[in-house]
C-alpha cells in the first residue's frame, strides 16, 4: 500500500496520516501525528512540533524555547525568560534568568542583581549591589558590606 503521506502530495488531508514519511517532513506537512516520530527534525521546527517528543537540539532554537520545551535537552539553548522555569535554572545562571523562579538555585555572583538580592543573603552574593538594599544583617557581615 502506497503511503499518501509521502512525495509531492503533502496535502492537509494527506499529513494526517499515522504513518508519515520522511518526505513530507516540511512546515505543510509538520502535524502533530508526524511531530512525534519521524519528522523531529530541522525542517519540522514548528510550534506544532514543541512538544517533549521533538525537543530535540535541533528545534531548540528559535521556535521551542518555551516551557514545554524547557527540559535538559533545550535549556542551554534556550537561557531567556520564557525557559527560565525551575527544571532549567542550573544551567541558565546568567543575567538573563536571574528572576526569582531562579533566584535560589544561582545565588553567585552572576546573579548578585536586586531580583535576587532577597533570597541571596549569603556570602557568595554579599556585594555591594546587595548590602544597602537587603543583605545589611550578619549572613553578609563581612569586609564586601561593610
Amino acid at each position: 500500500m502506497v503511503n499518501s503521506c509521502c512525495g509531492s502530495i503533502c496535502s492537509d488531508q494527506s499529513c494526517g496520516q499515522e504513518v508519515c514519511e520522511e518526505a513530507c517532513c516540511r512546515p505543510a506537512c509538520c502535524q502533530t501525528t508526524c511531530c512525534r516520530t519521524t519528522c523531529c527534525q530541522p525542517s519540522c521546527c514548528v510550534s506544532s512540533c514543541c512538544r517533549p517528543r521533538c525537543c530535540q537540539s535541533v528545534c531548540c532554537q528559535p521556535t521551542c524555547c518555551r516551557p514545554t520545551c524547557c527540559r535538559p535537552t533545550c535549556c542551554q539553548p534556550c537561557c531567556r525568560p520564557t525557559c527560565c522555569i525551575s527544571s532549567c535554572c542550573q544551567p541558565c545562571c546568567r543575567p538573563t534568568c536571574c528572576r526569582p523562579t531562579c533566584c535560589q538555585p544561582c545565588c553567585r555572583p552572576t546573579c548578585c542583581r536586586p531580583t535576587c538580592c532577597q533570597p541571596c543573603c549569603r556570602p557568595t552574593c554579599c556585594q555591594t549591589t546587595c548590602c544597602r538594599t537587603t543583605c545589611c544583617h550578619p549572613a553578609c557581615c563581612d569586609s564586601s558590606c561593610c
